[in-house]
C-alpha cells in the first residue's frame, strides 16, 4: 500500500515545477499587473498546501520514524505552515497593483515582501534540515537528489531579500521551486532503506492484528 504522504510530495513537486517558471518578467509593477502573476502564485500555493499535508501525513508515522526525522519533520510543518501563509500574501499581493502605480501604500504587497524575508529563511532552513535528517537516518530521500533540494532551500531563503533590495529575477525564484520539485518527486518515489524497512514492519503487524 502506498502512503499518502508519497503522491503528496509528488503533487508538490509537479505544482511546484509548473507555477515557478510561469512566473512574470519586467519590473514589479509590470509583475503586479500580469495576469501570469495570480496564475503562477495560486500553482504554487496549492503545491506547498499538498507539501504540507504531505509532510503531517509522513510525520505521522509515529514510531516508525527515528527521533532525529521525526523532530525535523514537525519543524518543517511548521516552517511550511508559514510559508503556506506568505504565498497566500503574495498571491494577493497583485490587488497592490493600482496602488502601485499612483504611488499610495500597498500594505498587501509590503506584507508579503517582509512576510517572505523573515518566512522563507525559515521554511528554508527546517527543509535543509528534515533533508540532511532523512540522509543520516535513512528515512527520506535519495544522496543523488538531496543536493537538489539543498540548493534550491538556499535559494529560496534569499529570494525575498533579494526581491526586497529590488535586485532578484524570476530565473531565481523558478530555480529554488524546480530544486526543492526535484527533491520532493525523488523523496516521494524513492523508498529509502529504513523507510521500506518500517513500512514492511508495521504491514506485518497490522496483518497480525487483523489475524488476532
Amino acid at each position: 500500500m502506498i502512503a499518502l504522504w508519497r503522491p503528496l510530495f509528488v503533487l508538490f513537486a509537479v505544482l511546484a515545477a509548473a507555477g515557478g517558471p510561469r512566473h512574470p518578467r519586467g519590473t514589479l509593477l509590470q509583475m503586479l499587473g500580469d495576469p501570469a502573476w495570480a496564475s503562477s502564485h495560486a500553482l504554487v500555493l496549492a503545491g506547498f498546501a499538498a507539501f504540507l499535508a504531505g509532510l503531517i501525513a509522513f510525520r505521522g508515522r509515529g514510531t516508525a520514524l527515528p527521533a532525529r526525522t521525526s523532530r525535523w519533520a514537525a519543524l518543517a510543518i511548521l516552517g511550511t505552515t508559514l510559508q503556506v501563509v506568505q504565498l497566500v500574501l503574495h498571491t494577493a499581493a497583485s490587488l497592490d497593483h493600482a496602488n502601485l502605480a499612483a504611488g499610495r501604500a500597498t500594505p498587501l504587497l509590503t506584507t508579503a515582501i517582509w512576510c517572505g524575508v523573515i518566512f522563507s529563511p525559515i521554511f528554508a532552513a527546517t527543509l535543509i534540515g528534515l533533508i540532511v535528517a532523512g540522509l543520516r537516518d535513512r528515512t527520506l530521500g535519495s544522496v543523488w537528489t538531496a543536493w537538489a533540494g539543498l540548493l534550491g532551500a538556499l535559494l529560496f531563503a534569499i529570494a525575498p531579500a533579494l526581491e526586497l533590495a529590488r535586485v532578484t529575477r524570476p530565473e531565481q525564484f523558478s530555480a529554488a521551486l524546480i530544486g526543492i520539485a526535484l527533491w520532493a518527486i525523488a523523496a516521494g518515489l524513492w523508498h529509502a532503506p529504513r523507510a521500506a524497512h518500517a513500512a514492511d514492519t508495521a504491514d506485518r503487524a497490522d496483518e497480525a492484528g487483523g489475524l488476532s
